[in-house]
């Protein structure tokens, strides 16, 4: 945007913002002096008013020449308003007067100080990351992109219209490495003294109960940062590697029938999991299978993948077998769904799902079948600015999703 529209548009925001502070200090003092809240709940109060009027102003004026496409758009950018100027005004004005109350300052003239500080910080967020698709799929990329890989379903979305982002060599080499490592403790532990599933690897607050957990029926799940126990983070230039480990019982099931439903059901994903839109088997080789799956998730924008998947099941005598799936390509899709469908080029896309891995391990108990998923994905990295808001995000979304799959997988093996 040239200088003298961004000067414009400055000027626009801060005539909004304006009258936003007369009213915040108008509902402030209302809620002060005639109702006599304290001020810090009265200042979160007016804090609200104010962003919700500006919103609606921003929308209409200071960013006209970016209308809503849909009512949804306009509530996406509602929701991403509250959070990133929401946030800004909110912490930064509670904050300020939490500080200058206490030295004697008056509510009024504490919250005069906040909004001149968070004023600056609101508009290069709105420009910048509110009112600019592109720019909030940035935010948004690994918080929606949480891909749980598995041998009967795998999720993945992101925005469609975030500036292309390349999967540079430096990136992959670093992904190779991590995935090295998780590949040895996957491969060594059968043998060895070592805990079979990666809860009783990473031993923490987060596991030590999980068997119990699962045993009277949730989804137990912790996030993993590391590749293997006692091994440093790898660091991934320009990356960011989704790390997470979930767990469900299946009561009163065999071995052995367990393996048999989910190697049956391979190729048929999209009966059972509403982000596969179509699927089919490429081959089978004993133990060995391939399949393919489209992909798509809805989380306030889509995007849509075609995938190929390489499983390998293991027996490991009576009570035990695990199986390890690897994602062999991932094509993000343009224009899905409508006759100009076409693949992107691999590794040179949006960046929201570049690497896919998922290890599977099964256990027959006295009371049923523990299953365990270790899912691995590769995304674009978060840029340091954002990470702040972003980091939250993809950890609640990323477990949820984890949980979901889990959870549709019980429900498929105990129908």
């Amino acid at each position: 945007m040239a200088a003298k529209g961004l000067v414009r548009r400055w000027l626009a925001f801060n005539g909004v913002g304006t009258i936003g502070v007369a009213l915040q200090l108008a509902v402030l003092a209302m809620l002060t002096r005639g109702v006599g809240l304290h001020p810090l709940i009265a200042t979160a109060i007016a804090v609200e008013a104010a962003i919700l009027h500006n919103f609606l102003w921003h929308q209409r004026w200071t960013w006209r020449d970016r209308p809503s496409r849909s009512a949804r758009v306009t509530a996406a950018r509602l929701l991403r308003f509250h959070t990133m100027n929401g946030a800004i005004s909110m912490v930064g004005n509670l904050t300020i007067v939490a500080i200058l109350t206490p030295l004697g300052i008056r509510a009024l003239p504490a919250n005069a100080v906040a909004i001149a500080v968070c004023s600056l910080a609101n508009f290069v967020a709105s420009e910048t990351i509110v009112f600019r698709a592109a720019r909030v799929a940035a935010i948004l990329a690994i918080a929606i992109a949480v891909p749980i890989a598995t041998p009967i379903s795998v999720k993945a979305s992101g925005p469609a219209d975030m500036a292309t982002a390349e999967l540079t060599a430096a990136t992959v080499s670093a992904w190779q490495q991590y995935e090295r490592q998780v590949d040895e403790r996957y491969n060594r532990a059968p043998a060895t003294s070592q805990p079979y599933f990666a809860q009783d690897a990473f031993k923490s607050n987060a596991t030590s109960s999980w068997r119990r957990r699962v045993v009277s029926g949730e989804v137990s799940m912790s996030r993993i940062d590391t590749p293997s126990p006692g091994q440093a983070t790898v660091d991934i230039p320009d990356g960011k590697v989704h790390h997470w480990v979930g767990a469900v019982f299946i009561p009163r099931a065999k071995l052995e029938t367990v393996l048999a439903q989910i190697k049956d059901r391979a190729g048929r994903e999209s009966e059972s999991f509403s982000d596969v839109i179509g699927s089919r088997l490429l081959s089978r080789d004993g133990d060995r299978i391939r399949i393919f799956m489209k992909l798509r998730r809805d989380n306030i924008i889509t995007v849509t993948y075609n995938t190929e998947h390489e499983v390998q099941y293991r027996p490991l005598g009576p009570a035990r077998a695990s199986s390890r799936s690897v994602a062999t390509k991932i094509a993000e899709l343009d224009d899905a769904g409508t006759p100009r469908e076409r693949e992107k080029p691999v590794g040179n896309d949006h960046g929201f799902l570049w690497r896919l891995n998922a290890y599977w391990r099964f256990e027959q108990t006295d009371d049923g079948v523990i299953i365990e998923c270790e899912s691995v994905s590769l995304s674009r990295g978060v840029p340091a600015l954002l990470r702040v808001f972003v980091s939250g995000t993809v950890e609640r979304i990323a477990r949820e999703s984890l949980h979901n799959t889990l959870a549709s997988l019980k429900k498929t093996l105990t129908r």
